[in-house]
């Protein structure tokens, strides 16, 4: 069984792929997840139809809300990486980029460019609200921008260190780890090798890390991240730098929302002139540092895809 689909076509395996995800969602997060969380707290999932009449004070709900997080990670993102990386090769601990960096400086460098990517993320976003869609559409888009909203702002609402760890465990961890093996470790490699080359295959599934989400006020920053991040996978050589920047991004604005709930007020706005400046200076120091990576990274395509049908050449 292992390998059975390693000689099939790259858009073959991406349809595989997103199947798997699919049945992986509907066994083990709708069904069993659903059933689980139900017999823990009382609370049926026919009471989170609608999100934006959850009631997130009633006892059980925060439980459930996490727990959902718990199942989504499984059911989404780590079984089916895991199937797909057991099925498209022989060692799906290479095949996932489970493997030390390039070099020790790699793990710095790949935090360092998240956190200073922060001041132009937030510049990009407010940009990206400030973009105006037909009425119908744009209604359609709030409503599920505010259904995925109101669920981290009850999550990040909780003032104890319990939730704060938990949050971080939950949202950032569990996110870091599932989001990077599935886009990073098995999207983005499966892109790259369906159009030889890597920066198309980047960028591509950058482009549907943001799309599944469902929050288009936020398409653009999320959309930059995912470059980033898939920019971290493949010039360190390893998915653990991604996974850790990603991390420490996500950890960072949890603690920083937990210090200061301002940060989660839906109404908080920036004014686009106070940060302009700093979001250039951020975007030019995300740049010296991508190239820093790329002019000393070790990555070559043809050791990523030797096990691979694909050209043996040198594409960086």
């Amino acid at each position: 069984m292992k390998g059975l689909f390693k000689n099939k076509s790259a858009g073959n395996q991406l349809l595989l792929m997103v199947c798997i995800a699919l049945v992986g969602v509907f066994i083990i997060g709708s069904l069993l997840g659903t059933i689980v969380l139900s017999a823990i707290t009382g609370i049926q999932s026919t009471e989170l139809l609608d999100f934006n009449k959850l009631d997130f004070n009633k006892p059980g709900m925060i439980t459930y809300i996490r727990g959902l997080q718990v199942f989504q990670f499984l059911g989404l993102f780590l079984v089916p990486s895991l199937l797909c990386a057991w099925f498209f090769s022989n060692n799906s601990k290479k095949y996932l980029g489970l493997r030390q960096p390039h070099g020790e400086s790699y793990w710095i460098i790949g935090m360092l460019v998240m956190i200073l990517a922060i001041p132009f993320v937030q510049w990009l976003g407010e940009m990206n609200r400030g973009i105006q869609f037909p009425g119908a559409v744009a209604q359609w888009m709030k409503e599920k921008e505010n259904g995925a909203n109101k669920t981290v702002m009850a999550l990040l609402s909780r003032r104890t260190l319990q939730d704060l760890f938990l949050n971080i465990i939950c949202i950032a961890g569990l996110a870091a780890v599932g989001e990077e093996l599935l886009f990073r470790g098995v999207a983005q490699r499966l892109f790259i090798r369906l159009f030889k080359r890597v920066w198309p295959g980047i960028i591509i599934t950058a482009f549907l890390f943001s799309a599944m989400h469902l929050q288009f006020y936020g398409f653009f920053p999320r959309f930059v991240l995912g470059i980033l991040l898939g920019v971290i996978y493949w010039y360190s050589g390893s998915l653990w730098t991604a996974i850790l920047a990603h991390f420490v991004y996500d950890a960072l604005l949890i603690t920083l929302a937990y210090f200061n709930p301002r940060l989660i007020n839906e109404e908080n706005t920036v004014k686009m002139s106070s940060i302009a400046l700093t979001a250039a200076f951020s975007f030019i120091l995300v740049g010296l540092a991508v190239n820093w990576m790329i002019k000393h990274s070790k990555t070559r395509y043809q050791e990523v895809f030797e096990e691979d049908i694909a050209p043996v050449d040198n594409r960086q």
